[in-house]
């Protein structure tokens, strides 16, 4: 492909990284886009880190609210039978993505993902129900490297490469929760270490006293917690304190052949929600949950 302009949806992780250095060796001029979308964590060095590669310029957008609003608070009604933390995201991403490269004139997109072009749990899909019109490249279907290759290709460059540890797991952490996939889960039938689990206490560490909150829904929406309003992001952020300190919300998603492997999600808030959600049968009212040794226990608080 001619050297063009290219928008590269980066998180600043080594594939991506890579993917710049890839893009800009073949003569692209790249400017980056990362999106916030609860991470964690303050982007700035993911900025100085695409700059540093070689961008022309590194975007950095805080769309919280927008994928509290538009993404997770919808998906709490849904089952809780898939990874939901990446795949809420996309859609996010690839609509801000797409107006970056109208407003940089951009020729194509690129992004780091390895799924097939056609796979509906792609970046590729995501770009195209947010009505991508521009050629997609990723590299990462097109370089053909293993790991040990990429690794070596990142250091001749000066690409950060995470530790053994951090190289065995994959993290993705959004509003939603958190999901890793890591090579300890490889055996279906082996536990999970503790050391994957970020978000929620294990067992031995849980409040020996139970945790009392009210939380306000309107229309399906938290809008208050305790009687005190507040933005949604600081709704999911203390619930996820709050329900995640007394172990709620793992899930362990096992293996499907061709589609993902065995994943672990902490989901404290989202599984909250979830279930005030189904305990309500509907969109509005104040239930009081109850959080201790692993569960919530509900209740409806007036009529």
């Amino acid at each position: 492909m001619a050297a063009q302009r290219v928008v590269l949806a980066y998180s600043g992780d080594l594939v991506t990284s890579a993917a710049l250095a890839w893009l800009l060796e073949r003569g692209h001029d790249v400017a980056t886009v990362t999106v916030d979308v609860g991470q964690g964590r303050d982007l700035s060095d993911v900025r100085d880190r695409a700059l540093g590669i070689g961008a022309a310029r590194a975007h950095v957008f805080d769309l919280r609210d927008v994928f509290a609003r538009d993404g997770v608070a919808p998906a709490w009604s849904e089952p809780l039978d898939k990874p939901k933390a990446a795949a809420l995201a996309r859609p996010v991403v690839a609509k801000h993505t797409i107006e970056v490269a109208a407003i940089e004139g951009a020729a194509a997109i690129a992004h780091g993902g390895a799924y097939p072009a056609d796979d509906a749990a792609g970046v590729d899909n995501a770009l195209r129900l947010a009505g991508l019109a521009l050629p997609v490249i990723a590299p990462a279907r097109e370089w053909g490297m293993d790991r040990p290759a990429l690794l070596e290709f990142a250091r001749e460059r000066g690409i950060p490469v995470p530790s053994p540890h951090a190289l065995a797991m994959t993290d993705v952490r959004t509003l939603w929760g958190r999901a890793v996939t890591a090579d300890v889960l490889a055996d279906p039938a082996a536990e999970a270490p503790s050391s994957l689990f970020v978000l929620t206490r294990p067992v031995t560490d849980w409040p020996k006293e139970a945790s009392v909150v009210e939380i306000t829904l309107t229309n399906g929406i938290p809008t208050a917690l305790n009687g005190v309003a507040m933005p949604l992001v600081d709704v999911i952020v203390s619930l996820e304190t709050i329900a995640g300190a007394h172990g709620i919300g793992r899930l362990d998603h096992p293996a499907v052949a061709g589609v993902r492997p065995r994943t672990i999600e902490e989901i404290p808030a989202s599984m909250l929600l979830h279930e005030a959600l189904s305990f309500l049968g509907s969109g509005d009212g104040v239930v009081k949950a109850t959080c201790f040794a692993g569960e919530a226990q509900l209740e409806r608080q007036g009529r």
